[in-house]
């Protein structure tokens, strides 16, 4: 491969994770077009790809921040097919509502993939739009809702995770899914944005001194939720135990995991034992649950039989 072969292949990789620039989406759109859904109308009829997210320099931890997104979008990424539809996940990263932290939620888009699961990240606005953001998930429910039957997805499995503002964010739709944060827009608003289920990862932003924040209105008809973080994430684990226990007096469904040590942040595949058993964790639970199956049915398994 010369030179010039070798830069274009990098480029189009670099735009397929961060959006990198005008050029790059409509590269990346060329290769993978159905990967990338915009969320809204007018953004999807736009040729401008400016608005996206702009990486911040590199911390030299490995890891994509991505911040001033103004058009919000979801990046699919379907499990091997099956004869039957399947569970799907929406991933919405974390970053204190001013940036994206999105390569944490590639990986475990992929693990979930390995499990029969579809999942798609949420690039939502930021920064500091909190209001925005909320609009985005609502919306993201829906659309991959509406658009079950197209991705093969059963459409009563839809559910939601996030970590730490992605996970305030996650547990906003989970108890806000009767609110209209937007007026609608198209068909798409026509289907519930209700989460089936919801996974929260070292959430954030939970609570208000020894009160649950005001955003939350708990009630025995919340999905069941799971959460998972560390005693010693001081900033924001007492949150967790005063969500967990007010979805618990209104009798809703919930499990904890709450570890010793993990701090916040925390990765698929965190080192430390026994925070490393988390996805192990969240699995069963995925199958006490009945979202996904003890072996989920990979594609062509029983042609090649």
């Amino acid at each position: 491969m010369n030179t010039s072969k070798r830069v274009l292949s990098r480029f189009i990789i670099l735009c397929g994770i961060t959006f990198w620039s005008t050029a790059g989406i409509a590269n990346a759109n060329e290769e993978k077009a159905s990967k990338i859904i915009m969320l809204w109308p007018k953004d999807t009829a736009s040729q401008d790809g400016t608005g996206m997210g702009t990486p911040r320099p590199d911390r030299g931890d490995g890891h994509i921040r991505l911040t001033d997104v103004t058009k919000p979008s979801i990046r699919y990424f379907p499990a091997p097919a099956t004869k039957k539809p399947g569970p799907a996940v929406i991933l919405c990263p974390g970053g204190g509502y001013t940036y994206l932290v999105t390569t944490k939620m590639e990986s475990i888009a992929k693990w979930l993939n390995e499990h029969g699961v579809s999942a798609f990240i949420l690039i939502y606005r930021t920064p500091k739009k909190r209001k925005d953001a909320f609009e985005d998930i609502q919306r993201a429910v829906r659309i991959v809702r509406s658009r079950a039957s197209e991705w093969k997805i059963n459409p009563k499995r839809i559910g939601v995770m996030g970590s730490s503002a992605g996970g305030h964010l996650a547990a906003r739709v989970s108890t806000g899914f009767d609110i209209q944060a937007y007026q609608k827009v198209d068909k798409h608003d026509g289907v519930s944005c209700k989460p089936d289920f919801t996974v929260l990862l070292y959430p954030a932003y939970m609570n208000k001194g020894k009160e649950l924040s005001k955003e939350f209105t708990v009630s025995s008809e919340i999905s069941p939720t799971l959460i998972v973080t560390a005693k010693d994430d001081k900033g924001f684990f007492p949150g967790s135990p005063i969500y967990a226990n007010a979805l618990k007096e209104a009798g809703a469904s919930v499990r904890t995991h709450f570890f010793e040590k993990g701090g916040h942040g925390f990765t698929l595949r965190p080192k430390q034992y026994p925070l490393s058993t988390w996805p192990d964790l969240c699995l069963q639970w995925l199958i006490d649950k009945n979202i996904i199956q003890d072996e989920p049915e990979q594609q062509n398994a029983h042609d090649k039989k």
